[in-house]
Formats: structure tokens, C-alpha cells, sequence
């Protein structure tokens, strides 16, 4: 430890000599501070002040002359007039060709064009058909990257403003023709004008009124299609039930099925099984008859034995076949269709002549035993005898093989197959109850929901136009009344009193109580921490560029590791004093209204020793090499840290990339230091970035000696370019 405090002392005391060396260090110190100051003021508030945004507008308007009054109005001409009083823009009146040939050479960063219907189309909005206004906006997306933004999309720049502003004095000039319509309406020959207007409004307040009662009639259909649809809730969840219940015929016919497919593959198996098995054992019996008749004479007694054993074993196959044919006559014989009854009969006929063959071998094979226990039997005749048995046995068997094979198997095999069908269907049919009956339930997306907001829905649209037509109605007594008496006030009346309030509040009907949840002093404020975390990043940079790296006696009076972290304490005081001169420029000199001043101070120190680490351990483990390197992640740092941009909106491989970024981290540190912190979300960051101190703390005490060889080789070359340094 001695050693490190030796080398950090001397890099102070040789700094502290030299002049040029304290100019320089001084230098280091507060050129992050002005990167940091300058970037955030120049983008504290960009939008505050759009009234320099030169947008022209420009008028093809021909007019238009209402059927109703015989007046000429030109609305173009007048939107100009108010746009030229209006001073949220920097409203250029001007030609059409002037306004699209301006925002090609880039005097104007937009123009808009009022089309030569403009009149028209705004004031026979109320004709059945009438398509909406159209305006001709022309934007030059060259002359600023951030303006085709403004200009397309709206969303918090200068095109919201445009917007608001036209859309109002639009609706005022629109309102305010309604309104002076009343200097005209006192002359003598508007009475047929007026029986026009007054027919027209009249008969709108009436189609208004059938329309609601439309809505009404729709409500009342809507009320009575709901017992209709809890109905056939009720008889779906009923279905349902009736196939979950196995008491029930659907359930125990589901049920059922299912049993009667397993029983008819469990007999034909046994079957199958059974008469192979016998013929089998039949032909072996037959191969030993000889050897057993032979051997009689010799041991009597053990050959009866044998015969006794074999008409057991016979007696066990006959038993067997018994239990399928009765399995048979139980379960495969009243499903099986009439045409293969047939069949069915033919294998049973089969098996019972099986069976009857079966008791006379074991007949014989028994008498046989006895014969040879007395020793009164006639050996010749004797095998003769239950050689011919066994023969008719295996005839007998391989004949109910073969009707079983050919008449019974292929409708057993159809039968289960039908069977998998039946069961298949009946699953399909369950699951469509279940998806019916969850489509008739309470739950969201539901029929019964659905229903609700329509209901909802028509209920409100009938208020709404009964409202409207109310007031249709109002507007036609009004003109009745102005035609009878000659006292045209109430007409103006009925249009507002004052049009630029109405046109104000048609422009903006809705406002929004915008209440931010971590809310930051400008744009510039939200700005700040990728401009502080990118100017400790260049303040490590020239660290490193301007203060050697590698310690004088390394490897001789100093070890690897000693001369390591004695030089880097130079390097994290400098670093120190970059973050201490970058906190207090941004919270005293910009004043970004940090809502924790001391923990973003604490952000910036961590920051900058981060960065310094990470930049002077590549510098000394890989030479020049070590600073393309930072460098390079520095450019990656600057849009993948999501300073900037949210990172959902940047390509996909940046996404990837930024948890890899300690500017990432950094950048999330010094958001929660200045808006507020939630659920320790800064204290998480700051542990991640100093993750990234571990292994360049590796790389620089254990494997940087593994680079000497590189490190000298790469030296050499570029001393030999005579250029590079």
C-alpha cells in the first residue's frame, strides 16, 4: 500500500512543479463541465420559442355564393387577415408559387395552401357527402432533421400550434359569417331567404328527432335480446352439465363409448391371442406323441402323468375359449350392424366347434392317462385314437382362426374405429358447449358485456341527438319568429354572441390536466444525463490521451499491480474533479432542478471513476489500440445508452446492446437523482456500472502481462510509420 500512496504523491508533487502540466490538468477538469453546460442550455427549451419558425400561407380561394343569401364570401381571404394578426407563428402571407417554391429553398420551414374550394367545402359542411377541407401542407424535411418530426407527426412541437391556431380561426371566421349574417338579414327582400333556412333547419330538427327515436327503438330491441341470450346461456351450460354427468344419457353415452371401444379391442386381443396360443400348443402336443407313446413301456407310470398334465392344459384353453365366446356373445354381438351379423354368427360357430373339439382331446387325452395308470391299454390304439382327436382339434381351431380372421376382425376393427369417431365427435361437441357457454358469461369480451355497451351506447346517442334536435328546433322558432316580427337578434343570438369563444372552444373541446409523475424542469433537464454521463466519458478520454499510463520502474522497483493502481489515482482524482465541476455547473450555473442535488453528485463521481477505470486500464493493457477501442464505445454509448431515444424505438440490436452499456446505467442513475428516485431504482443502476469495474480490474492486475508481447510488437510498427504516435 505504501508503494501506491509513493506513486500517487509523486504524480501529485510532479504536477504541482510544472506549470504546463497544471494548466493541462485544469484543462481536463473543466472541459466535461462546459461540454456538459453548453449541450443542456443549447437544448434546455427548444420549443418555446416557434414564433421564429417562418411557415407561409398562401390562398387560391375563389369564394363561394350560398344559395340562401345572395352574399359572396371568400373565407381564405380572411383566414390571411386573422393570420396575419396572429403571433404564435411567424405567419407569412404570401402566393401560392412563393409559399411551395420557399419551402423548397428553405426560407420557409413549411407552407400551407388554401385550395381554390376552401369557401365552398367549409360552408356546405352540412350537405349529405361533403368530404372534409383539404389543406396542402408542404414540409422541407431537408432543412432540419428535427422538423419533418414537427411538421408530420405534431406531437409536441410547432405542427400542434399550427394546428390549434388554424383550426380556431377557421371556426371564428366560419362563425362570425354566421353571426353577421344578421346585417343582412334585416333587408327587405331576405323573407324567402328565411323560409329557406327556416324549412332546412326545420326539417334537420326532425330527421335529428326520428334518428333518436331510432336509437331508442334499437335500445328497446337490445333490452329484449337479453332474456333471449341468458336463455341460450341456460340451455348451453345445461348441455354441458348433461355431458359432465355420467348419470345422465349424454354422460353415460360419452361414457359408454369409450367403454364399449376398450372392450371390444380387449376381446378381439383375447381372442386373437387365445386361439393362437392353441394352435401352438396343439402342434406341440403333436410333435410329442410319438416320444410319449414310445415311452410308455419304460416308465408307464410318468407318462400317464404327462397325458394327465396335457388334458389340464387342454381343459385351460377350452375354459378360455368359453370366456371369449361368452365375452363375445356379451359385448361385441348387439353393437355390430345387421350386415355383419353374418360373419359374426360364422366365427361363433367356429369357436364353439373349437370348443366341442377341445372337450373330446381332453377326453381322450384323460381316458389315455388311465389306460396307461392300469396298463390296459392297447398303445397302438391308443395313439391312434388321441392322434386323430388332436387332429380334429387343430382343424377345429384352425378353422375358427381362419372365420375369425375373415369374418369377425375386419368388423370388430370398423366398429372400434367408428367408436374413435363417435368419441371424437362427442370431445368436439363438449368443447363447443364450452366455448359457447363462456362466450354467453359476465366476463370481459363476453356476448352479455357486449351487449351492455351497446345498449349503453344507444342510450346516450339518443340523448345526444335529442339534445341536438332540441336545439334545431329552438333555431327554427327563432327564425319563425325573426320572419313574422322582423327582429333578426335572436338569430344572431342562436349563432353566439361571440364567435371567437365558440370558435376557441370548437378548436380545443377537450383539454388534458396533464400531472407528470416525475416531473423535470425543461426538455434540456431530461436531457442531462446523457449529456453529464458522455462528457465524463470524453473527460476520461483526454485523461488518458494526456496522462501517461504506464509508471516509470514497472516491474523493477514497482510491482505490476503497484504500479497499476498508483497511476490510476492520478487518474481517479482528475476524474473526481471532472464529476465535482460537471454536478455543480448543472445544478448551480444551468440550475436543472435535480431532485436529489447530493446523489447526483454521488452518480457523477461513481460515473467518472467507472469511466476512468475502464478507459485507462485499455489505454495501458493495449496502447493506441486501447483508445480506438474507447472510442468505438463511445459512439456506441451515445444512442444505445437511451439517452436520447427510448430504446424501444431504436433497432432491434440496440436493444440487445444497451444493458451491456455502462452509459446505460449511468444515464438511469442520474434520471432517478434528478426526477426521483422509486423502489431504490438508482442504487440498483449504480450497482450494475460498478459490475463493470471488475473485469477491467482483472484485465489491468493479472492479465495485462499476457499483452507485453502485443504492446511491444504494435509499438515497434508504429514508430516504423515514422507518422503515428
Amino acid at each position: 500500500m505504501s508503494r501506491i500512496t509513493e506513486i500517487v504523491r509523486g504524480d501529485l508533487k510532479a504536477a504541482g512543479r510544472n506549470v504546463m502540466t497544471g494548466i493541462v490538468l485544469f484543462g481536463l477538469v473543466v472541459i466535461p463541465m462546459l461540454f456538459a453546460v453548453f449541450n443542456v442550455l443549447a437544448s434546455w427549451d427548444p420549443f418555446s420559442r416557434t414564433d421564429e419558425l417562418k411557415i407561409a400561407v398562401a390562398s387560391a380561394d375563389k369564394g363561394h355564393e350560398s344559395d340562401l343569401a345572395p352574399i359572396s364570401l371568400n373565407l381564405g381571404d380572411q383566414v390571411l387577415s386573422q393570420l396575419s394578426r396572429n403571433e404564435q407563428i411567424d405567419w407569412v402571407i404570401t402566393g401560392t408559387d412563393d409559399a411551395v417554391e420557399g419551402t423548397k429553398s428553405g426560407e420557409y420551414y413549411a407552407s400551407i395552401v388554401l385550395p381554390e374550394d376552401f369557401s365552398t367545402s367549409l360552408l356546405t359542411f352540412y350537405t349529405a357527402g361533403t368530404e372534409p377541407t383539404q389543406l396542402d401542407l408542404y414540409t422541407n424535411e431537408k432543412k432540419n432533421a428535427l422538423s419533418t418530426v414537427l411538421t408530420e407527426q405534431g406531437a409536441e412541437g410547432v405542427i400542434t400550434q399550427i394546428n390549434d391556431t388554424f383550426a380556431e380561426i377557421i371556426g371564428s371566421v366560419g362563425l362570425g359569417v354566421v353571426s353577421s349574417l344578421d346585417n343582412y338579414l334585416e333587408e327587405d327582400d331576405t323573407k324567402a331567404a328565411i323560409d329557406r333556412i327556416e324549412a332546412r333547419v326545420e326539417n334537420i330538427g326532425v330527421q335529428l328527432r326520428a334518428g333518436a327515436q331510432t336509437m331508442r327503438s334499437l335500445t328497446g330491441m337490445l333490452d329484449s335480446t337479453a332474456p333471449l341470450l341468458e336463455g341460450a346461456g341456460n340451455i348451453a351450460r345445461a348441455a354441458g352439465a348433461q355431458f359432465d354427468d355420467t348419470g345422465s344419457d349424454l354422460g353415460g353415452g360419452a361414457d359408454a363409448t369409450d367403454s364399449l371401444d376398450s372392450t371390444l379391442r380387449s376381446a378381439a386381443a383375447s381372442l386373437e391371442e387365445a386361439l393362437s396360443s392353441t394352435a401352438d400348443s396343439y402342434s406341440a402336443v403333436g410333435d410329442r406323441l410319438d416320444s410319449l407313446f414310445d415311452s410308455a413301456g419304460n416308465a408307464g407310470t410318468g407318462t400317464a402323468a404327462t397325458f394327465t398334465d396335457l388334458a389340464a392344459r387342454v381343459q385351460q384353453q377350452t375354459d378360455g375359449f368359453r370366456a371369449v365366446r361368452e365375452t363375445l356373445d356379451d359385448t361385441v354381438g348387439a353393437p355390430l350392424p345387421a350386415g355383419a351379423q353374418a360373419g359374426y354368427d360364422r366365427a361363433l360357430a367356429g369357436l364353439d366347434a373349437a370348443i366341442d373339439r377341445s372337450d373330446d382331446l381332453h377326453d381322450r387325452l384323460t381316458q389315455t392317462a388311465q389306460d396307461l395308470t392300469d396298463d390296459t391299454a392297447d398303445a397302438q390304439a391308443s395313439r391312434q385314437s388321441v392322434q386323430d382327436a388332436l387332429d380334429r382339434a387343430s382343424s377345429a381351431v384352425d378353422s375358427a382362426v381362419t372365420s375369425y380372421r375373415q369374418d369377425l376382425q375386419p368388423q370388430m376393427t370398423q366398429l372400434g374405429d367408428t367408436l374413435d369417431d363417435l368419441g371424437d365427435s362427442i370431445g368436439t361437441v363438449r368443447e363447443d358447449l364450452e366455448g359457447v357457454t363462456a362466450s354467453f358469461a359476465d366476463s370481459p369480451g363476453s356476448l352479455q358485456e357486449t351487449l351492455d355497451r351497446a345498449r349503453s351506447a344507444t342510450v346516450s346517442i339518443a340523448d345526444k341527438l335529442e339534445e341536438h334536435a332540441d336545439r334545431f328546433e329552438e333555431m327554427a322558432d327563432a327564425l319563425s319568429t325573426a320572419g313574422e316580427t322582423g327582429d333578426f337578434s335572436k338569430l344572431a343570438r342562436a349563432a353566439g354572441d361571440d364567435p371567437q369563444a365558440l370558435a376557441s372552444q370548437l378548436a380545443a373541446p377537450v383539454a388534458v390536466d396533464r400531472e407528470a409523475v416525475f416531473p423535470v424542469a425543461s426538455f434540456g433537464a431530461g436531457m442531462t444525463p446523457l449529456y453529464v454521463t458522455l462528457s465524463l466519458w470524453v473527460g476520461a478520454l483526454l485523461t488518458a490521451v494526456f496522462v501517461r499510463p504506464r509508471v516509470d520502474g514497472e516491474g523493477e522497483t514497482y510491482t505490476r499491480a503497484q504500479a497499476y493502481l498508483g497511476r490510476f489515482g492520478i487518474f481517479a482524482l482528475t476524474g473526481l474533479a471532472q464529476a465535482t465541476m460537471v454536478a455543480l455547473g448543472m445544478i448551480v450555473f444551468v440550475q436543472v432542478g435535480a431532485a436529489h442535488p447530493f446523489l447526483f453528485t454521488l452518480c457523477c463521481w461513481v460515473t467518472s471513476l467507472v469511466f476512468q477505470l475502464i478507459v485507462y486500464t485499455l489505454v495501458l493493457s493495449l496502447g493506441s489500440a486501447g483508445k480506438a477501442v474507447a472510442v468505438l464505445l463511445l459512439v456506441l454509448q451515445v444512442s444505445g445508452g437511451g439517452g436520447a431515444y427510448p430504446l424501444q424505438l431504436l433497432p432491434g440490436w440496440f436493444q440487445v446492446l444497451s444493458p451491456w452499456l455502462p452509459a446505460t446505467h449511468a444515464i438511469d442513475a442520474m434520471r432517478a437523482a434528478i426526477a426521483g428516485v422509486y423502489r431504490g431504482d438508482l442504487w440498483i443502476e449504480l450497482g450494475i456500472l460498478l459490475l463493470f469495474a471488475v473485469p477491467f480490474l482483472v484485465l489491468g492486475l493479472w492479465l495485462r502481462g499476457l499483452l507485453d508481447g502485443y504492446n511491444r510488437t504494435t509499438t515497434e510498427a508504429i514508430e516504423k510509420t515514422k507518422v503515428m504516435a
